[in-house]
């Protein structure tokens, strides 16, 4: 028990508690209480922190990795349909040949799209001539004529080589990653025989050949002045070819051939100069 002691002084009332063990009284002083510090709140119950999920986000590099994969296994599987049915002159029963000339070239451009998204980011491209000088972007520009124009084995073939190409170093093929330069020669050359087949579908005016010729043109035009290895390859032609044009007696053919040689030439020691600075 607690006794409490009251006394009058000038009309207030002071009060002392005695606090006993058990009481629940805390001994103040003064004419305020003080009250010892404690680490307790209020609300003795336990508090529970609430946990909030929060999703992460999604990682792009995997998201364009698969993209990149998914395209070049489009364009090995189905690749692989239409070489069939296009060498062995198959019927296009339920249009399987046509389906699969455009899967070909549709999973090209998925292929080829993650990768110029991975090198530049598609909000951040260069400007349009920087774009036009690279080649992965005028295989995407081609692929997207191709789909649209007649089926030819020549126009699927340099996308079916690249996809040949990236899968094989991918999982380390021997035998892809050591005809890596013949893979590479053929594409050079399969480009050569669609100038000259886009030239022969032009002179007899065949749906739309000479728009295709152009820009096809165009761009290997800009490989010649951008790719060393075009460069070249245009170069062993033009070497080539040299003595043959020069008997021709038409001075006209002459003179621009000679203008196109010099060009060449220019072009291959620019070449040089640039290997030996750099």
């Amino acid at each position: 028990m607690s006794t409490m002691v009251e006394t009058q002084q000038d009309g207030k009332v002071d009060s002392k508690e005695m606090a006993g063990p058990g009481s629940g009284l805390v001994q103040s002083s003064g004419s305020s209480s003080k009250t010892k510090p404690t680490n307790k709140t209020p609300n003795e119950g336990i508090h529970r922190m609430k946990k909030k999920l929060i999703r992460a986000p999604p990682n792009r590099h995997a998201i364009k990795y698969r993209a990149w994969l998914l395209g070049h296994t489009l364009n090995l599987v189905f690749g692989t349909i239409t070489f069939i049915f296009q060498v062995f002159w198959l019927p296009n029963v339920f249009y399987i040949n046509s389906i699969a000339y455009r899967l070909t070239l549709i999973g090209s451009i998925i292929a080829l799209t993650a990768t110029f998204s991975h090198k530049f980011g598609l909000h951040f491209l260069p400007p349009i001539a920087t774009l036009l000088s690279h080649q992965n972007f005028q295989y995407i520009i081609l692929a997207v004529v191709w789909c649209f124009t007649f089926k030819s084995v020549f126009k699927v073939i340099p996308y079916f080589a690249i996809s040949l190409l990236q899968i094989g170093k991918l999982k380390k093929i021997e035998i892809i990653e050591k005809k890596a330069s013949l893979l590479s020669s053929i594409i050079a050359y399969d480009e050569l025989v669609l100038i000259a087949y886009l030239i022969l579908r032009t002179l007899f005016f065949r749906n739309a050949s000479g728009y295709q010729l152009s820009l096809f043109l165009i761009f290997y035009w800009l490989r010649i002045l951008y790719n060393p290895e075009t460069g070249n390859l245009f170069a062993t032609i033009v070497d080539r070819l040299d003595g043959e044009v020069m008997k021709i007696k038409n001075p006209k053919i002459q003179h621009y051939w000679i203008k196109t040689r010099e060009f060449v030439k220019a072009k291959q020691n620019e070449e040089h100069e640039m290997d030996k600075s750099g």
